[in-house]
């Protein structure tokens, strides 16, 4: 499949659905049983191909719903044929909220402001409207305050007729366990209210990834999992998480470059020494960023860890050192390389301060997807 892939994309994105199945395994056991787990799905699944992974995850107990960020990646599940239900977890611009409706999608419902259109579009479509409550515990990005409580069961009650929650939701800001009891117990008294004015709060969920790492109490009726499907914790690596994406590219041209001579635009690096240089088939227009070259981060030629230099928008350069190769041969940005050795994306990702699952996020439409088991 890799020689064939190797004529249609100068870079390819590698996903082992193999590890993804084993960490699917891995955290509906740490969860439990009663207990669901919701795929986010969001950033075109943090670069590893939403639809294809929504299908890959559909035929897995327990996961029945997908989250997204936005309504078009909501849009675009559904147009690749996902029945399962869909949350966009953002709040909905206006003009989008028909859309959304007409696709079936569950949209947040965390702002007094919505009421009025989301009430309209439900008499359009002559049904109610299916929305996720978010309550806001700390965060503060969306999602009604606790001081908000009463005025919102409101308007809850009165929109009763146009408006169904089918989940509560809410998200910890930190994975501090002190922080995350406390936003827990600010949850669970914010659904008492709800539940004590006759509103159904629906499938209630707060944790995510580094929450489920740090503390396995107050994870409700199911829990959001987007990085550690397929990355484990950058900080405190739990060695039962598979790393599942590969990132590779091309040498394009290999040269021994002359001490004083310059590479890239405005001279961007002065070979201090005669170096052997290699020029990598991609650039940041293939989501590399800059300032990975700019910190001389790794990258496997050969099973042997060289440097990036500089990179351009297209091309970029690599700092070969002694390592034997040639024009054609695979570099591996993160990942394994097909001989088994590991540059973990966390590894590179903390360089620029990022985790690993931002390094896959930011990957382009021309860098090519493969699935393998």
């Amino acid at each position: 499949m890799n020689e064939q892939f190797k004529m249609k994309a100068n870079s390819y994105l590698q996903i082992d659905l193999a590890a993804l199945r084993e960490n699917v395994i891995q955290i509906q056991k740490e969860i439990g049983k009663e207990r669901k787990l919701i795929p986010v799905l969001k950033a075109n699944a943090y670069g590893l191909g939403a639809a294809r992974l929504a299908a890959f995850y559909s035929g897995f107990s327990r996961i029945d719903t997908f989250a997204v960020s936005h309504v078009e990646e909501g849009v675009e599940l559904r147009r690749a044929g996902i029945k399962e239900r869909i949350l966009v977890m953002s709040l909905p611009l206006d003009f989008q909220v028909e859309e959304a409706v007409a696709n079936n999608l569950i949209l947040t419902l965390g702002s007094f402001r919505q009421f009025p259109v989301l009430t309209e579009t439900a008499r359009q479509f002559g049904r109610q409207i299916q929305v996720s409550l978010k309550l806001d515990t700390g965060l503060h990005r969306i999602g009604f305050l606790p001081s908000e409580a009463e005025e919102l069961c409101e308007e809850l009650n009165r929109a009763k007729s146009t408006i169904r929650i089918v989940d509560t939701f809410s998200h910890y800001m930190c994975d501090s366990e002190k922080q995350i009891h406390q936003q827990a117990a600010c949850f669970t008294d914010f659904l008492k209210k709800l539940r004590s004015e006759g509103i159904d709060p629906g499938m209630c969920h707060m944790a995510s990834s580094a929450s489920l790492e740090a503390d396995q109490d107050g994870l409700f009726d199911a829990v959001r999992v987007g990085r550690r499907l397929f990355l484990d914790n950058p900080e405190r690596p739990t060695g039962k998480i598979r790393e599942a994406a590969s990132f590779r590219a091309y040498l394009t041209d290999v040269r021994i470059r002359r001490a004083g001579e310059t590479l890239g635009y405005n001279s961007r690096v002065v070979l201090q020494e005669d170096t052997k240089v290699g020029v990598l088939s991609i650039g940041y227009g293939d989501g590399l960023d800059p300032a990975l070259a700019d910190s001389g981060a790794p990258v496997l030629v050969s099973g042997r860890r060289a440097r990036l230099l500089a990179s351009c928008m297209d091309q970029s350069f690599v700092d070969l050192g002694e390592i034997p190769c040639q024009a054609g041969d695979e570099v591996t940005l993160f990942g394994y390389d097909r001989s088994g050795a590991l540059l973990s994306a966390q590894e590179v990702a903390a360089l620029i301060g990022w985790e690993g699952c931002d390094l896959t996020a930011r990957l382009t439409p021309r860098v090519g997807r493969i699935y393998v088991e």
